[in-house]
């Protein structure tokens, strides 16, 4: 017993101690031994006496339900099942096999002992009053290690769940591995691996995983580096740490933790991985959530990678090297030695402050969330963007070098001056975009905010979006000297103040839109042949015919696209469908038709940076025409009233968004005078003038960021002069087929519409001289009351072009 080595390598056994074991157990007195000669195989069966047994080289003994006492195996084969056994300790080159079998010893020794051996444990259970397992070599000059592989088994031990020396490899399967003693921890690895997955648990009384160093005595080429790795498992401290790295390191050969797949690390402590004086450890968190703090000891170093959307949450305290990538998250403080080094990539995010870091990379669409004010010796960015904490206080970043292409999101209270800062002490170099909090509230001063300053570099930096939208106006950034300046600009409105421009200069586009829908109703009744007049209306009414009355309906769809007075536009979209009926009127020489109609329409608005605007329009109308079929002259004259819902959402120039929605009434009117001149062959021309008018009722309303809204009556005056070009052609089967094409000149006449944005007003010109043309077509079969029509136009203009717009309608007369 003389060669035995303590802790912390009392688990190496040189192979002489294998006939020590064996001649005390042959010279006990109460305890019935039996030694297998070499190659012998021996199966035990039910009802047998347990025994203790020594298997020698090749030999093989099978335990097939039957229970023993303690057990050597030395190069031989223990392969047991059901069985119930004390102490096993294997050496040489042995081979344990349990399956559904129970190990109990009773002593400070280990339950299962394995030097230079191997086991394979399945659904089995190992308990001990010292460790349940210890897998350790010889210290020969040539180190094997043991090895075994425990699947959906428990492991209890009081002095410790279990220990793995160098050259030794644990796989630990679906099974729990725990140290119940008031001192004891969960597994200690000694140069060894542990392979643990499939939900398996290790608990431990101190710390759950507790590195210590290998044999005091071993070369160091006879150690190895430890390395635990966890896939969808746990490890447990119930007093103590998760892990804890309890040596001074080799040079080079720090400890290796691996966290996958939904594994967690639960700290009695607070602490997830405890790192001592001397030692060195790299821990990696691969889709897995963790809580608690890493700490390090002065003199100690770690290295923390999170990857694939990995969460901890927890302080680091003087770990050196920080890596967040792929989309994981770090919350809590950094705190380096002075020389630390943080990188964030990847979509990853970081939210805390730092300490002792010297340099830090932002890249790929990282993000540092700071909690309070922060200093770094170098500051990177590769698409990057670090946010200046919360809204609700005001931090500083102090980099001596800034350089690379990143973002800076900051708040700003430009009531009172107060900000957040970016002060570059020494240099700053390349593209940096500075993205400030916007709001509804207007400024009491509109005095210049200093939010930066960059004492040297040839670093560009620029708004996002171009401005800070601030209560009814833009802010735009100015670089004075050293300084970074936020100045009013009294010539562009807010995003806000555009979208109640835009809302309220529409509109007239809807009303005028849902008109056209009337414009060849006329053009239908002359075509089938049911123009009324007042002595058919008289015939009809006596014989009971129905020839001359009519239903029609038609469908329609706009595109536009509005520049507004301050260059910035939007794009509006209209679908609506309206439905109307008319009858003759029996009163003077030429023939008069009154109709009724309603619809309703949806115009939606593309506005700025994804602002977004809606237009819900119900409406009634009603037309009357005069028609003198003789010289061909026509009056058509349309009144309506609107009904518009209104729904406004704004992407400020922060990207926050903001919102509003009002009802309002309007009501239009409009005349349109022409003559029908009708050539040989069918051909046709119609020139025309028309007068539209409408207006709009103004209203009061708030954005919900505290944007005041109090837009007046929109008014609109349109004078349109057009000619039409046509043919009626006759078709062999008696059908009527009328092509036709219309070019005309519209001009809108009122420039000095208003709306107010916080008690500021803004001037809503819409005024523009448009060219437009239509081309249609129309269908009526020899024998029907019916006829279907088309029709698309394109219009440009100063400032609204109709990019594409189109009707589709079906008329009956009876």
């Amino acid at each position: 017993m003389n060669n035995e080595i303590k802790n912390p390598s009392r688990f190496y056994k040189p192979v002489s101690m294998a006939s020590c074991l064996s001649l005390l157990i042959l010279t006990t007195g109460n305890v019935c031994a039996r030694s297998l000669d070499p190659g012998e195989t021996e199966t035990v069966t039910p009802g047998s006496a347990p025994e203790a047994w020594y298997i020698p080289p090749a030999a093989v003994l099978n335990l097939n339900g039957a229970d023993a006492l303690e057990i050597e195996v030395g190069r031989g084969t223990l392969n047991a099942q059901s069985a119930t056994t004390a102490q096993i300790d294997a050496f040489s080159g042995a081979t344990v096999n349990l399956i559904d079998s129970t190990v109990v010893n009773t002593t400070t020794n280990a339950a299962l002992s394995l030097l230079d051996s191997r086991a394979t444990i399945t659904t089995s259970s190992l308990n001990s009053q010292g460790y349940a397992l210890t897998l350790a070599r010889d210290l020969r000059p040539v180190s094997i290690g043991s090895s075994a592989t425990i699947t959906n088994s428990t492991l209890t031990g009081e002095l410790g769940g279990g220990a793995v020396t160098s050259f030794s490899s644990l796989n630990l399967i679906g099974s729990r591995l725990e140290g119940t003693g008031t001192l004891a921890n969960g597994l200690e690895l000694a140069g060894g691996h542990a392979n643990v997955s499939a939900a398996s648990q290790i608990v431990g009384s101190i710390h759950g995983v507790e590195f210590q160093e290998d044999s005091m005595f071993a070369p160091t080429e006879f150690t190895a580096q430890s390395h635990l790795t966890l896939d969808n498992s746990s490890v447990q401290g119930r007093t103590g740490a998760a892990i804890r790295v309890d040596f001074a390191t080799p040079a080079g050969q720090a400890v290796l933790i691996d966290v996958l797949n939904g594994s967690s690390l639960i700290g009695g402590n607070g602490h997830l991985l405890e790192v001592v004086d001397g030692a060195a450890a790299r821990l990696q968190v691969d889709n897995s959530k963790l809580a608690g703090d890493i700490d390090v000891a002065a003199g100690g170093s770690a290295s923390v990678q999170l990857r694939n959307s990995a969460n901890l949450v927890g302080n680091l305290i003087n770990v050196d090297s920080v890596t967040v990538d792929s989309k994981s998250l770090l919350t809590g403080n950094v705190q380096g030695t002075g020389a630390g080094v943080i990188a964030l990539d990847q979509s990853a995010v970081f939210q805390g402050a730092v300490s002792g870091v010297s340099d830090m990379s932002v890249n790929r669409g990282a993000q540092w969330n700071m909690v309070g004010s922060n200093a770094l010796t170098s500051l990177n960015m590769d698409a990057g963007s670090v946010r200046f904490g919360s809204s609700e206080a005001f931090n500083r970043l102090d980099v001596a070098r800034l350089s690379g292409n990143g973002q800076f999101l900051m708040d700003t209270d430009l009531a009172t001056g107060q900000t957040d800062f970016l002060n570059v002490t020494e240099s700053a170099t390349g593209s940096h975009q500075l993205l400030v909090a916007a709001t509804g509230s207007e400024p009491v001063t509109g005095a210049p905010v200093m939010i930066g300053n960059i004492a040297a570099g040839d670093a560009v930096f620029t708004l996002q979006n171009g401005q800070v939208d601030v209560g009814a106006y833009a802010y735009k950034l100015m670089r004075e000297g050293e300084g970074l300046f936020l100045q009013p600009d009294k010539e562009t409105p807010s995003t806000g103040t555009q979208s109640a421009l835009a809302i309220a200069g529409t509109a007239p586009t809807v009303i005028y839109a849902e008109m056209t829908t009337l414009n060849t109703r006329l053009g239908d009744r002359r075509m089938t042949g049911n123009q009324p007049t007042a002595q058919s209306f008289d015939a009809l009414d006596a014989d009971g015919k129905k020839s001359s009355y009519g239903l029609w309906m038609r469908t329609y769809g706009n595109s536009y696209n509005v520049k507004n007075s301050y260059g910035d536009g939007y794009k509006q979209n209209q679908t609506g469908v309206s439905i109307g009926v008319d009858a003759p009127l029996p009163i003077g020489d030429g023939q008069w038709l009154i109709g009724a109609f309603g619809g309703y329409s949806k115009t939606d608005l593309n506005l700025k940076r994804g602002s977004a605007g809606s237009i819900d329009s119900v409406y009634l109308g009603s037309y009357l025409t005069w028609f003198d079929q003789q010289t061909g002259y026509y009056v058509d004259t349309v009144a309506k009233i609107n009904r518009f819902n209104n729904d406004v959402k704004v992407s400020m120039s922060d990207g926050t968004q903001t919102k509003a929605d009002f009802d309002n009434i309007g009501v239009s009117a409009s005349v349109e005078v022409g003559k029908h001149i009708v050539f040989n062959r069918g051909y046709f021309i119609e020139p025309s003038v028309q007068v539209g008018a409408a207006i709009v009722e103004g209203k009061d309303y708030a954005l919900d960021n505290g944007l005041e809204i109090t837009s007046d009556e929109t008014r609109s005056l349109l004078g349109n002069v057009g000619l039409a070009v046509g043919r009626e052609i006759v078709l062999d089967d008696g059908s009527k087929l009328q092509p036709r094409l219309r070019a005309a000149v519209t001009h809108e006449f009122i420039n000095n519409n208003r709306i107010s944005a916080n008690g500021s007003d803004f001037k809503n010109d819409l005024s523009s001289t448009n060219v437009a043309l239509t081309g249609g077509l129309n269908y009526a079969p020899a024998a029907g009351n019916w006829q279907i029509y088309a029709e698309v136009g394109t219009s440009r203009g100063t400032t609204v072009d109709q990019e594409i717009g189109g009707n589709l309608g079906v008329s009956f007369n009876f």
